[in-house]
């Protein structure tokens, strides 16, 4: 399970914030943010198991790319593409608009999995079930992802952040500290809800396994990239200067 979260248009030189927590099997293999891909400029942590990514920025376009699997996908059903390789591919692109169209193409191949996309000037999400491919526009404002398809009613974590996304948008700018504490958080509104941070349960492996912070500024560059390489309530976050 994992929660991105975007926002979109809000902050003043700075059209996109995104802070999101991975969170996977704490035994499955990765490497932390790095080059990815020469030309373009593709940054972003590694899958080792897969060999692509679920989070990335391509930094001569501005475009930020990152993906979360709908629960109950990850061991379920054959595909005839990597989750991590849609990523990956689609950061290739020039613009959120080039992005969309070839993540609308793909998507029918694959599991399913809710894609966003973003540059200063365009949002999109991309939820991809077998037989339901939606595409949206997302306009300024606050949006989260979680497991579940995108803006289902009844997602008690999604109203959560939500709230607490508004919150955050109320105070003014946020530097990055604002953004590591949202992303520890681990209360949740109701008994069926699970936390934003994640632990193990006794006898589980499954839990919060990295998390990630990212501004992008008006003229598409890069303006930060922390990473915390483990649960962000105890892992400190560092810059990935690339």
């Amino acid at each position: 399970m994992c929660t991105l979260h975007l926002w979109y248009q809000v902050f003043h030189g700075k059209p996109v914030v995104f802070a999101g927590n991975r969170d996977e099997n704490l035994d499955r293999a990765w490497d932390p943010p790095t080059r990815l891909v020469d030309t373009p400029r593709i940054l972003g942590p590694r899958d080792r198991v897969a060999g692509g990514t679920w989070l990335g920025v391509n930094q001569d376009a501005g475009l930020l790319v990152t993906l979360a699997n709908h629960e109950g996908t990850l061991a379920k059903g054959p595909s005839a593409c990597s989750r991590g390789t849609v990523v990956l591919e689609t950061l290739r692109h020039a613009s959120a608009d080039e992005a969309r169209r070839f993540a609308e193409w793909v998507a029918p191949a694959c599991k399913a999995y809710t894609l966003l996309i973003a540059d200063p000037e365009r949002a999109y999400v991309v939820d991809h079930a077998p037989g339901s491919t939606q595409t949206y526009r997302l306009l300024p404002g606050c949006h989260v992802i979680t497991n579940a398809r995108f803006r289902v009613p009844d997602d008690p974590k999604a109203r959560r952040c939500l709230r607490r996304m508004e919150e955050v948008a109320r105070e003014g700018d946020p530097g990055p500290d604002r953004m590591f504490r949202f992303l520890a958080d681990h209360d949740r509104d109701s008994p069926e809800a699970t936390p934003l941070c994640i632990h193990p349960e006794p006898g589980s492996r499954f839990g919060t396994s990295s998390a990630s912070v990212i501004h992008l500024a008006p003229d598409r560059r890069l303006a930060g990239f922390w990473f915390a390489p483990g649960p962000p309530c105890s892992t400190p976050f560092a810059p990935f200067l690339p």
